[in-house]
C-alpha cells in the first residue's frame, strides 16, 4: 500500500517525466545490486516511454551485476558536455554526498530533481522525494511507482527489479522481508526472467581474486564479547597481493556474520585516504544507528560508514567500543 503523500510525489514524478526532454539518472558510489538494479530498471522504463535518459556512473561495475540489461549504457561524468538536465533522478541514495563529487554538480544544476529511495537515513534532498522506509529495496519502491502509474513492466525491467530486491534482502533472508516482498518477486518471475542467471551471478560466481582476498581477511578475524562480535580487515597490501579489485571486498562481512553465535560482523577496509566500515547484524543491533556515528548510515541489519585520519588500530578500537554499547542496553 502506498501512503498518500508518496502518491502525491509519484504524480509529481510523472508530470516531471512528461515535461522533460533531457533526463539524467544516477545512484551512490560503490554500486551494489539495488543501486544498479534500480538504475537499469528506470533506464529501461524511460526508454519505453520514448525518452533518451543518460545513465551516469563514476565507478566500476561489479562482475556479479554485469548481466543486468542496459548495464553498459552508462556514461562517465567526465564525458558529459551538457551540464544542465531538465530532470535528474537519484536512485537508492540517502543523501547528495553519496553520489560523489563528480556527479553532484549535475544534480545541483538540473532544473528539477527527484529522489527515490528506501533508506531510513534519507534526508529528502530533492524537489520531489519518493522515499518509503518500509520497502525492502529501492527496486521495491520502483515496482510500486511503475504499477501505480500503470507503466508496463517488461522482461528487462523485471530482471532489474528482481535483482535489486534479491540483493538488498540478502536473497530474501533479512528481517525486512514481508509477505509483500514475496508477492512482488512472484509477479516479477511471471515475466520469464532468467532466474538461474540472476542467482548464479549474484551468489555463485566468486572469482579467485575475491576468494584470495576473503582468505586474507579471515586470517585477521578477532572475536569480542563472548564471540558475539567478529571483526576483520582488509589492507591495501591485501588487495595488491591478491590482484583483487576494490569491489572484491563485497560479501566478506556477510560471510563473517554467518558464523554461528556472531551477532555483529564488522569489516574495516583500508583505503589511501580513509578506512571504510561495513556492519552486518542478525537480530538486535541497529547497524544504521552505529554507522551514523561514523559518517555513514544504511539499514538496521546492514550499514556502512567511514573513518578519516585514523589508523586501522584506532578505527578498530572506536568501532568495537561503540558496538559494545549496543550490547549493554
Amino acid at each position: 500500500m502506498i501512503i498518500s503523500n508518496i502518491k502525491e510525489e509519484i504524480n509529481k514524478f510523472k508530470i516531471a517525466i512528461d515535461e522533460s526532454n533531457s533526463i539524467a539518472i544516477a545512484s551512490h558510489l560503490s554500486p551494489d545490486g539495488d543501486n544498479l538494479g534500480s538504475i537499469t530498471a528506470t533506464y529501461g522504463m524511460l526508454k519505453n516511454l520514448g525518452k533518451n535518459p543518460v545513465f551516469i556512473l563514476d565507478d566500476e561495475i561489479p562482475k556479479s551485476e554485469s548481466f543486468l540489461p542496459y548495464i553498459n549504457s552508462f556514461v562517465n561524468p567526465k564525458d558529459i558536455k551538457n551540464k544542465e538536465f531538465d530532470l535528474f533522478i537519484s536512485l537508492d541514495c540517502a543523501d547528495l554526498q553519496r553520489m560523489g563529487s563528480n556527479i553532484k554538480p549535475f544534480f545541483i544544476d538540473s532544473k528539477k530533481t527527484v529522489n527515490i529511495d528506501h533508506h531510513s537515513t534519507n534526508d529528502f534532498f530533492s524537489e520531489i522525494n519518493i522515499v518509503n522506509v518500509n520497502a525492502t529495496a529501492t527496486c521495491e519502491v520502483l515496482y510500486d511507482i511503475f504499477t501505480s502509474l500503470k507503466y508496463p513492466i517488461d522482461k528487462n525491467i523485471a530482471t532489474s527489479l528482481y535483482t535489486g530486491i534479491s540483493s538488498d534482502t540478502g536473497s530474501f533472508k533479512y528481517d525486512s522481508v514481508k509477505s509483500k516482498t514475496f508477492k512482488i518477486a512472484a509477479d516479477l518471475l511471471m515475466y520469464n526472467i532468467n532466474f538461474n542467471e540472476i542467482n548464479v551471478s549474484l551468489y555463485q560466481s566468486r572469482s579467485k581474486e575475491k576468494t584470495d582476498l576473503l582468505i586474507r581477511a579471515l586470517n585477521s578475524i578477532e572475536y569480542y564479547h563472548n564471540n558475539q562480535i567478529a571483526i576483520v580487515s582488509t589492507t591495501i597490501e591485501d588487495f595488491n597481493k591478491t590482484n583483487a579489485s576494490k569491489l572484491d571486498s563485497e560479501g566478506i562481512v556477510e560471510f563473517v556474520r554467518d558464523i554461528e553465535g556472531v551477532e555483529v560482523a564488522i569489516l574495516l577496509k583500508e583505503k589511501r585516504d580513509s578506512i571504510r566500515l561495513s556492519l552486518r547484524s542478525k537480530s538486535f543491533v541497529n547497524c544504521a544507528k552505529v554507522a551514523s556515528q561514523f559518517n555513514g548510515g544504511g539499514h538496521i541489519r546492514a550499514a556502512g560508514g567511514t573513518f578519516f585520519e585514523l589508523s586501522m588500530k584506532q578505527a578498530k578500537e572506536y568501532i568495537i567500543e561503540t558496538v559494545l554499547e549496543e550490547f549493554d542496553k
